[in-house]
């Protein structure tokens, strides 16, 4: 057994690398680890020092899995840089196609705000309000593409700087006022936390877009509270609304863009289907997470957990405000 077991590792698809000892050196290594050109000392040392699940190396991505058993550490590397090339290509294409549609559909959006403005027509008139709101629907979609791509992008660098909490809480109450009022609902705020480490401009995205859902899946009457404040090493932005709520079996499933939990009702309530995904990403990349309670006819409760500090390869230039 012992010989197949060496015969199936020697000539497996995945690279196999095995350390032993102190400072660690290879014991073993098979053919395809060694075809793809990774017995390099650099490379070694890099493996050994790796703290994800993913390491690049000469223009190549790899996913690596890593055992230990009686001092050795075992390594099995699988080169998904084909998948890594298509994500990337799938992306870049979506952001190229982002950046040529902002143009033409703000120049149609402004052609038929014009035309309304200056139609008597009643009949026409109707017809010309459909276009612009089908336009400021396309704005909005190609906007929070655009957002996702710079999120993805090198441009989703994070910004760390030392951020009034309050403030920012009441911009957001400020820019979202007049669509609380039309739908008959309450915005409350209880800032426990007065300053907070973080990007603000990105954290401003996703707070706006969490009470933004909050207002527009919430009952007439309703309320949004804001909370924010310290947990452990983590500021919380806790953003809790009275309204439909959202079926367990979909929980999982919010933060995919495009997803719908019912796409009837999606047709009344518009929306790019995007707004959670965002919010999603900004948290990943200030290191934190985002968590969901929810309970259906009672209403949805978001947390975000961002650290209160970077970690040390983004403490570098953060700056008081």
């Amino acid at each position: 057994m012992e010989r197949f077991l060496k015969k199936l590792t020697d000539n497996a698809p995945y690279g196999v690398v095995i350390f032993s000892g102190e400072p660690p050196k290879v014991v073993y290594h098979n053919k395809t680890f060694e075809g793809w050109g990774l017995l390099e000392k650099p490379f070694l040392e890099k493996l050994l020092a790796l703290e994800t699940d993913e390491v690049e190396f000469k223009g190549r991505t790899f996913r690596v899995y890593t055992f230990e058993e009686d001092g050795k550490r075992a390594f099995v590397l699988e080169d998904y840089t084909p998948l890594k090339t298509y994500q990337r290509a799938k992306k870049d294409f979506v952001a190229n196609v982002s950046h040529e549609l902002k143009t033409p559909i703000s120049v149609i959006g402004s052609a038929a705000e014009t035309l309304y403005m200056e139609e008597t027509d009643p009949f026409k008139r109707r017809f010309l309000e459909k276009i612009l709101k089908r336009t400021k629907e396309m704005e909005a979609l190609v906007e929070d593409l655009l957002i996702l791509a710079a999120l993805e992008s090198k441009e989703g660098k994070v910004l760390w700087e030392e951020v009034a909490v309050k403030p920012l809480v009441e911009e957001v109450f400020s820019n979202l006022s007049e669509f609380a009022e039309k739908k008959g609902v309450s915005l409350l705020a209880e800032v426990g936390l007065e300053r907070c480490l973080c990007d603000r401009h990105k954290v401003g995205i996703l707070l706006k877009n969490l009470v933004e859902n909050a207002i527009k899946y919430n009952r007439e009457g309703g309320e949004v509270r804001v909370r924010v404040y310290r947990e452990g090493d983590f500021a919380v932005f806790e953003v809790a609304d009275t309204g439909i709520g959202i079926p367990k079996k979909h929980l999982p499933l919010i933060f995919e863009r495009f997803y719908r939990v019912d796409k009837s009702r999606s047709r009344e309530v518009r929306g790019t289907g995007l707004g959670l995904s965002i919010v999603k990403h900004i948290a990943l990349i200030h290191g934190g997470r985002v968590e969901v309670e929810s309970e259906e006819g009672k209403g949805s409760t978001f947390r975000v957990y961002l650290p209160l500090r970077p970690s040390a390869q983004n403490e570098e230039g953060v700056k008081e405000v």
